[in-house]
């Protein structure tokens, strides 16, 4: 009885599952045909079928070669055909992937997370003192966020300092009172820099000469 039926998990493994296994009986049936000319016309049907069946493909600019490719690989290296590409290498298609080393480097404070380690490093470089200043700010606040959300505690600005010297290994030499964590602290800033000569004196001008325009 069990003669009558063909389970998946007696038959052989699918190589390339997205195609299904019809069409790798199929490949199967063309790499034995003798003829090398109907081979040759068998196998670019083969490449019309696939391009139904794995229709994504085509979003890539050499999917005409990705298909051969595909072909060559489930037919096991074995499809003898004059092919408009050549036959990608065994070796390369079975090597594994290189090992991605895991980042060694311990987290020193855990709530804030691995990335905010790298970019406190990134600041010690940073040579202009008014960009450090505003990136040590933009850290000092997600610092503040993360803080609250995981130990539901609001930490001082001096606090803070401590922290980003410590993460700095002491490179960055931070003064708590230049801190400006929250946006109403910059946008302060921002206007005071403005009211000091700056946009809002050009503002002042133009609204002068239009009055006088007036008169």
């Amino acid at each position: 009885m069990s003669d009558l039926f063909q389970y998946n998990t007696q038959a052989k493994k699918l190589i390339i599952s997205e195609y299904g296994r019809s069409f790798q009986d199929m490949v199967e049936y063309v790499v034995r045909i003798d003829d090398r000319q109907k081979r040759l016309k068998a196998a670019d049907a083969l490449i019309s079928v696939m391009e139904i069946l794995n229709p994504s493909v085509k979003d890539q600019a050499d999917y005409k070669q990705k298909l051969w490719d595909h072909l060559n690989i489930i037919a096991e290296f074995k499809l003898d055909v004059d092919g408009p590409f050549p036959v990608p290498e065994q070796t390369k298609i079975h090597q594994k992937p290189q090992r991605v080393p895991y980042p060694s480097l311990p987290i020193k404070f855990r709530f804030y997370g691995r990335n905010l380690q790298f970019m406190v490093q990134k600041a010690t470089a940073i040579e202009n003192s008014e960009l450090k200043g505003e990136f040590l700010n933009l850290l000092a606040s997600f610092m503040t966020n993360s803080s609250r959300n995981w130990n539901n505690e609001n930490l001082s600005n001096q606090q803070l300092a401590e922290h980003l010297e410590a993460l700095s290994q002491n490179k960055l030499k931070v003064n708590p009172e230049e801190l400006e964590i929250t946006l109403e602290q910059r946008k302060k800033k921002f206007f005071k820099h403005n009211n000091n000569g700056g946009s809002n004196n050009k503002f002042h001008n133009k609204n002068k000469k239009y009055n006088n325009y007036k008169k």
